[in-house]
């Protein structure tokens, strides 16, 4: 995309009155219903490679949508859906690989899903997340830990916005997937997700 010289000094002189309108007060929120802007946001997942790398992937379809109650954060929930064929690493073959029986199972398995059952508020800014984790045919609790960068009213967007990321690290063995764990590539999986949320209604 290509920016005009008039709209490229638009943006550098809208950006630094938005950074100034972002806050950590999370009470300044509406309360309401808050969608992942899929296009500003990213799920990514890591893994040991003989235990002298770590192997990063992404899925690129996905979605999640947050309850939020500003007065009482604890009382938000979250909920997530993954398209686990989606699966990306940048090596085709691999992404199928990974899509396959051998490990996700992905015709068999054709949805993860994550529905929170517990918002525990750590500190202002950062809180863990405990939800009920469906992979691979398995539900497991896990627990993630998530930080809030602020909300604002967008100047692009007209709607209020809020900004969250959140880790998670699990034993994909506890899941049933288990193909090559003998062979160098780690039980532990850790999943992240960062984006902005838009507020969508109460």
């Amino acid at each position: 995309m290509k920016l005009t010289t008039a709209a490229l000094a638009a943006l550098l002189l809208v950006a630094p009155a938005a950074a100034q309108g972002v806050s950590t007060d999370a009470s300044l929120a509406p309360a309401g219903t808050y969608a992942v802007d899929k296009s500003h946001a990213r799920l990514s997942w890591s893994i040991s490679h003989f235990g002298v790398s770590t192997y990063t992937g992404w899925f690129t379809s996905f979605d999640a949508t947050i309850s939020f109650d500003p007065t009482a954060p604890e009382k938000s929930s979250l909920k997530a859906t993954v398209d686990p064929k989606s699966v990306h690493t940048l090596d085709p073959k691999f992404d199928e690989e990974i899509a396959s029986e051998k490990f996700f199972d992905a015709a068999k398995f054709p949805e993860i899903t994550f529905v929170s059952t517990k918002v525990e508020k750590t500190s202002d800014t950062t809180g863990k997340i405990t939800g009920d984790l469906t992979f691979h045919g398995v539900t497991k609790p896990v627990t993630m830990d998530v930080t809030f960068h602020g909300g604002m009213q967008s100047p692009m967007k007209n709607t209020y916005v809020l900004g969250f990321n959140g880790t998670a690290t699990f034993k994909r063995s506890e899941f049933g997937v288990t193909e090559y764990i003998d062979f160098g590539l780690g039980d532990d999986i850790t999943v992240t997700i960062e984006g902005e949320f838009d507020h969508k209604g109460s």
